[in-house]
């Protein structure tokens, strides 16, 4: 059963949620996890329910692509908007990013170069 005393634009510290704290996510005001617009802006992501007051998910790493976390958080806000979510409360849409290893080609690029570099060590031995 959803908490009726959830604050309506107002989203706590993402800290103090009980949410993964090592990914990229976005949270917004919601009870309901198969509601729009967190649905199609998360997908492949589920959405999820945090304190009966919350949705969150994690953020698809498509909103990476080609960007940094402020191109994502533009493009999720943009999806948002999109599919029916008026953003222009204050606090009612949160962000974190914390998943540098998620974000962007650069991590993928970093892990070809260690395992050519690793390669080339086990070659020279």
């Amino acid at each position: 059963m959803a908490n009726t005393t959830c604050p309506s634009a107002s989203i706590p510290a993402i800290e103090s949620l009980p949410v993964p704290q090592n990914i990229n996510l976005m949270i917004i005001p919601g009870t309901d996890t198969a509601a729009r617009p967190m649905v199609p802006c998360c997908a492949p992501n589920p959405v999820q329910l945090v304190n009966d007051c919350w949705l969150w998910c994690e953020i698809p790493a498509s909103y990476f692509n080609g960007t940094d976390k402020e191109g994502a958080r533009q493009a999720s806000s943009a999806c948002l908007e999109t599919n029916g979510r008026n953003l222009t409360g204050s606090r009612i849409t949160a962000w974190q990013f914390n998943a540098a290893g998620r974000v962007g080609t650069g991590s993928v690029r970093e892990i070809g170069l260690w395992v050519l570099a690793v390669s080339g060590l086990v070659y020279m031995l």
